[in-house]
């Protein structure tokens, strides 16, 4: 699969059912855990289910030069980060920075989709867990999907991050 066509079905099959409670950090990176449920693509009876966190560094001011660098998000074929990388930078607003996906192995469960994700809400509320995000994408396309999840938890940080560091600033500044 092209990654044009990866990313236009990524774009169209993603739902975040669960975001992060906290906004990002701005003066560190922040850890955003997540589990992504996907319809089993070789067999509809089951879901896969991958558990995974993504590590963002602190938001950077975005200066001529800067790149990007994600490691850890699988997409349709191996070894994709690179045109991955020049994609978003064309197609979204995300801050030039390093992004690591550490996921462990994908675990297939008999199950309907749906109720799979009611099941992972709850596990979550009752851990009381507002950390952790919870996805619902293609299998064929799903690290795309973390990815997407990833920026839109940038860009929902992003206003307050930014009056975050110009107070730093004001700070530093004795002003």
């Amino acid at each position: 699969m092209e990654m044009e066509e990866a990313f236009r079905l990524a774009q169209l099959h993603t739902r975040f059912i669960k975001v992060r409670k906290n906004l990002l950090y701005t003066f560190g990176p922040t850890k955003l855990p997540y589990v992504c449920l996907s319809q089993s693509g070789d067999n509809l009876d089951f879901v896969m289910i991958r558990r995974g966190e993504v590590t963002a560094d602190k938001p950077q001011i975005a200066l001529p030069g800067e790149h990007f660098s994600f490691e850890g998000f699988d997409g349709p074929e191996p070894g994709e980060d690179e045109e991955m990388a020049i994609m978003l930078a064309r197609r979204i607003s995300m801050p030039p920075s390093k992004y690591i996906n550490k996921h462990g192995v994908a675990v297939k469960e008999k199950a309907v989709l749906s109720d799979a994700i009611d099941q992972v809400i709850k596990r979550l509320e009752d851990d009381n867990d507002v950390r952790t995000g919870v996805i619902s994408a293609p299998d064929q396309v799903w690290g795309l999907s973390v990815l997407l999840y990833a920026g839109s938890q940038v860009a929902r940080s992003a206003p307050a991050n930014v009056q975050e560091h110009i107070e730093h600033l004001r700070f530093q500044n004795g002003g």
